[in-house]
């Protein structure tokens, strides 16, 4: 087999039985290298953004909070609860390269299974009433063919964000202080206001940076009626 991230060659060791139960698909598509390239978010995190802290244990009474959320609380944002699966490294953004902007649409199934699981996770302990992804531009649509959120959502996702800002700068080719500084990408799509009054919703992105992009989201929400926004991806 051939790795579609690394491209090289490697011995598929699966069992007949999950090929044909279409199981273990990751194993099928990246070689064993680069799947345990891949490094879980562990140890004490950030309440607020999922980002890994030192080695403080937070408490129901006192959660560590970063920084940066301290500065969005200031601001007066309502902080997102965020969760990720794994450290935004270097294979991982190699793997978001291939994914995302190459559009290799056969590896979004390789975080799927994971994905998939703390969604569920987070609907049910946070009583979520649906999930929304965070949409891309119909320019980026057209070129890319596929929003690289949607293998990852569950049932109850629904298409509630638009952008209405057409020239919107992908995030990727910006610095920090200028994504901070990004105006309001989004609006919430026609006949979708009523959905989400009084509903609480989880916002799910593929990468959480500055925040910036989901705490715009967050407010076009709450400026909706929504009555809880909470946010997940899979890497911070």
């Amino acid at each position: 087999m051939n790795c579609k991230l690394c491209q090289e060659d490697f011995q598929l060791s699966v069992t007949i039985g999950q090929l044909v139960f279409n199981k273990s698909q990751a194993k099928q598509l990246l070689c064993p290298e680069c799947l345990n390239s891949f490094v879980h978010l562990k140890g004490a995190l950030c309440s607020g953004c999922g980002r890994q802290l030192a080695d403080s244990i937070p408490t129901k009474s006192s959660p560590l909070i970063c920084l940066d959320c301290q500065i969005w609380q200031n601001q007066g944002y309502h902080l997102l609860g965020h969760q990720a699966l794994y450290v935004y490294n270097q294979p991982l953004r190699e793997y978001m390269s291939r994914y995302k902007f190459m559009g290799d649409y056969r590896l979004g199934i390789v975080f799927q299974k994971e994905m998939r699981q703390m969604l569920r996770c987070s609907v049910k302990d946070k009583q979520i009433d649906f999930v929304i992804p965070i949409p891309v531009s119909k320019e980026r649509f057209l070129q890319r063919g596929f929003n690289q959120v949607n293998p990852w959502l569950l049932r109850s996702a629904k298409d509630v964000l638009e952008i209405f800002n057409h020239s919107k700068v992908d995030q990727s080719s910006l610095d920090r202080a200028d994504r901070l500084n990004t105006p309001q990408p989004f609006v919430i799509a026609a006949k979708q206001a009523r959905l989400v009054a009084g509903k609480r919703v989880l916002v799910v992105d593929d990468v959480y940076t500055t925040g910036r992009t989901l705490y715009h989201a967050a407010d076009c929400l709450y400026q909706t009626g929504a009555r809880f926004v909470s946010s997940a991806s899979l890497a911070r």
